[in-house]
């Protein structure tokens, strides 16, 4: 997955490097909405993403990928500083790998790198990069935002890219309005309290059970009203 990632982070670099529906809110194949400025116009979308442009070259992309592989979910709400200094650290590497085939030279620095809960509720990985990339004679500076959302069946990257710096915190209310469709990755803190709802549903059945064999003439009783408990945890 992080192969992947590296590869969908390099072609962000080349749309930007080589550098149409106008959109308030942009709903993307019912997976997200966000509202674009009127400027931006659409310039691809693919199986996995979309991109967006202005006259000044100013970039907004999207891409999702699966995120159901037990052993590579991504989770940003479970992220520890570690995990994301690895997954930062791995990502700039790999990007730097997959670059030398397209550059001269090329260096992505991590100006910042955080957990963040978001106005919609989820937690993302919101990160601030700067791109050096060098080709031939010509040399350019990136600046990127870039915040990552973990649901439970896709991973979703919203990039904004430019080459002005007085211009790298301007899409904070675009991010902002970002709504992931599909129900978000569950933490270890939410499988906890399912395995809790779980332990305790299995001791009323007990306590059930063992006040049937103790009390047969309560059975009309005692069973309906499990039934009922399990009934509103499904539905819960």
């Amino acid at each position: 997955m992080k192969k992947t990632i590296s590869i969908i982070f390099t072609l962000i670099m080349l749309f930007s490097f080589a550098v149409s529906v106008s959109a308030e809110e942009f709903n993307g194949a019912d997976l997200f909405t966000v509202d674009l400025p009127d400027n931006f116009e659409q310039k691809e979308t693919n199986a996995t993403g979309f991109s967006f442009s202005n006259e000044e070259g100013d970039i907004f992309a999207v891409s999702y990928s699966d995120n159901t592989q037990e052993d590579e979910i991504f989770s940003p709400a479970d992220m520890s500083k570690k995990d994301i200094e690895e997954h930062t650290k791995a990502l700039s590497e790999e990007t730097e790998t997959v670059m030398k085939d397209y550059a001269d030279d090329f260096e992505l620095k991590f100006l910042s790198k955080e957990k963040v809960k978001h106005k919609s509720g989820k937690t993302a990985l919101a990160c601030q990069t700067k791109t050096t990339i060098a080709k031939g004679k010509r040399t350019a500076v990136y600046y990127q935002t870039i915040y990552e959302f973990g649901g439970a069946k896709n991973k979703y990257i919203f990039t904004y890219t430019t080459d002005d710096e007085a211009k790298k915190d301007s899409f904070n209310e675009v991010f902002e309005s970002i709504v992931i469709i599909e129900g978000e990755t569950k933490s270890n803190l939410d499988k906890l309290a399912e395995y809790a709802l779980l332990a305790g549903l299995g001791l009323l059945i007990v306590i059930g059970i063992i006040k049937f064999i103790r009390t047969p003439e309560r059975v009309t009783r005692t069973i309906p009203t499990i039934n009922a408990i399990m009934l509103i945890m499904i539905d819960n």
